[in-house]
């Protein structure tokens, strides 16, 4: 069970990365992307106004994970790294945002005993749009067959597309709520995050004037299957953080850092299997 349930650390809007390819060395820590210090930051006077602009913006995604297990039988630990390329088209009409992303590059690596790859055909693209505080989806563009990519992308794109309110100011804060329904080592599970937003102001990115937000996850997710005709659940809790260095000016988010901690219970045959992860994702807009 060990080597099987260790398919399952996806949770598609939570984890980091995906499927098996080569082993990096034994230990190998998360590594930290390079951004800009947040905080402290000098009071900011005035407001600003977000509008996603229209047009192409290519996102280079770093995500990494630790994903220990305890069970009778002694601790183990996998360390997963993924390396995604997406691109993200935009169209605006009045306050709708019409979105068609793509993933045509997912590189993985691993340390552990993560099961065998998933074979993808890529590039893989969904459609929809994003209207008041919804995300919409459209359902002819998701592929028919569970697959662990198009999980991500969904999930990348419930990251990438938020709603901000307009105007906000340093200190503005607000609240949103996902429901991500989305395939775990072929099994459905459906996440429930809430997310709360606070504006911390301005800092100096790239040599340009960038808009830092801060936000922070409540994360719950449940899933149903089975491993060998063996019923299965998948139950998972716990927090989430993110930063996002938005470009007022450029309407784009320019580089995007979240970070996830959950406690995970795999349930087979009646015996729980319980995992701790700790996963990174780094959203990079490259220029």
């Amino acid at each position: 069970m060990r080597r099987k349930a260790s398919n399952w650390y996806f949770l598609a809007y939570l984890a980091a990365a995906c499927t098996a390819s080569t082993v990096p060395p034994v230990g190998r820590p998360i590594p930290s992307p390079s951004l800009p210090n947040p905080a402290p930051l000098p009071p900011t006077a005035g407001s600003w106004t977000f509008n996603y602009a229209p047009g192409a913006i290519l996102y280079q995604i770093s995500r990494s994970a630790r994903i220990e297990s305890n069970s009778d039988s002694g601790s183990h630990q996998e360390f997963p790294t993924n390396t995604t390329h997406e691109s993200l088209s935009l169209e605006r009409v009045g306050d709708t945002v019409h979105f068609t992303a793509a993933v045509d590059t997912f590189s993985t690596t691993t340390q552990g005993t993560i099961g065998p790859t998933q074979f993808v055909q890529l590039p893989i693209q969904l459609s929809g749009t994003l209207v008041s505080d919804s995300l919409i989806v459209e359902t002819d563009s998701i592929p028919e067959k569970c697959s662990s990519v198009s999980s991500a992308l969904l999930a990348d794109l419930h990251n990438l597309l938020v709603r901000f309110p307009t105007p906000v100011s340093q200190g503005s804060s607000w609240r949103d709520s996902v429901e991500l329904k989305a395939c775990q080592g072929m099994i459905p599970t459906t996440a429930r995050i809430t997310r709360s937003y606070i504006v911390s102001g301005e800092i100096a990115y790239q040599g340009d004037l960038v808009l830092v937000v801060q936000r922070t996850d409540s994360i719950q997710a449940h899933g149903e299957g089975a491993q060998q005709q063996h019923p299965l659940t998948l139950d998972a809790k716990g927090t989430g953080n993110a930063v996002y260095y938005v470009s007022p000016r450029d309407g784009r988010i320019v580089r995007l850092n979240t970070g996830q901690d959950l406690d995970l219970a795999i349930t087979v045959s009646g015996k729980i299997h319980r995992f701790k992860q700790t996963s990174k994702q780094d959203f990079a807009a490259v220029r």
